[in-house]
């Protein structure tokens, strides 16, 4: 089964950093980086594709960085999914019942433009997944992280930032 790249677990991190980003503000791909120990290549492509498809803007200079466009509660994970990856399909279909030999090619028993029942439940399940990434959301997973670790991580790591980003 295909798998997303870790371009989508680093952008879904990342974003959730930029939750408690103090109004006026930015955080720079190279800090969230750093913070997180990841590649800053891989993190870099990630929010260029993040900026195009609106979840993120960013700021220019000194100063620059990134910030989110939308509420938390408002940028699913099939946004981010799907900014990152584009597209995606779970299943690819060949078409291989029109090569069976017993079949008489001139009249085959369905027409061309119907999706066979094996074709039907891969687009089944393909909706539901991304009806599952639909539901999740950032302010979802930053409050599921702070039932997890408890605010005492939350505050530690917005005093991270505070400290190396903010205050340089």
């Amino acid at each position: 089964m295909p798998t997303l790249g870790k371009n989508v677990e680093y952008a879904i991190h990342s974003l959730v950093y930029l939750i408690d980003n103090p109004e006026g503000n930015t955080i720079t791909v190279r800090d969230l980086a750093n913070f997180q120990n990841i590649s800053e290549t891989y993190l870099a492509k990630a929010f260029t594709k993040l900026k195009k498809a609106g979840i993120v803007k960013s700021n220019i200079g000194v100063k620059g960085g990134y910030k989110l466009c939308r509420k938390p509660e408002d940028i699913t994970f099939l946004d981010i999914v799907l900014a990152v990856e584009g597209e995606i399909s779970f299943f690819e279909c060949d078409n291989i019942r029109d090569n069976c030999i017993l079949l008489d090619k001139q009249n085959l028993p369905w027409k061309k433009d119907q999706y066979c029942a094996i074709h039907l439940a891969m687009i089944e399940t393909e909706n539901k997944i991304k009806d599952s990434l639909r539901e999740k959301n950032l302010q979802w997973v930053y409050n599921t992280i702070r039932k997890q670790y408890g605010q005492v991580m939350i505050d530690e790591t917005k005093n991270w930032f505070q400290l190396n980003v903010f205050n340089k």
